[in-house]
C-alpha cells in the first residue's frame, strides 16, 4: 500500500536536485539544460551569420570591397 507522503524514485538515476549544478542532476534536468544551451548556441550562430552577411553586402554596396574585387579580377584575368 502506497503512503501519501512517499515519492517513488528511480533506482538507476538520481532525481534529487542539489545546489551544485554539476552533481546529482536527473536525466531530465540534464537534457533540459543541454537543450537550452543548444538553443542559445544556435541563436547566436544565426545572429552572427546574419551580421556577417549584412557586413559583406554593405561593403560591396558602399564600394569598400571594390579594391578587393579589382584585385581578384586582375589576378584571374
Amino acid at each position: 500500500m502506497k503512503h501519501e507522503n512517499t515519492i517513488r524514485r528511480p533506482s538507476l538515476a538520481s532525481s534529487i536536485i542539489s545546489d551544485d549544478n554539476r552533481t546529482n542532476l536527473s536525466i531530465g534536468d540534464t537534457l533540459r539544460k543541454a537543450k537550452t544551451n543548444l538553443f542559445f548556441s544556435r541563436c547566436l550562430t544565426a545572429i552572427l551569420a546574419v551580421v556577417i552577411i549584412t557586413l559583406v553586402f554593405v561593403a560591396f554596396y558602399t564600394g569598400y570591397a571594390a579594391p578587393l574585387f579589382d584585385y581578384v579580377n586582375n589576378a584571374v584575368g
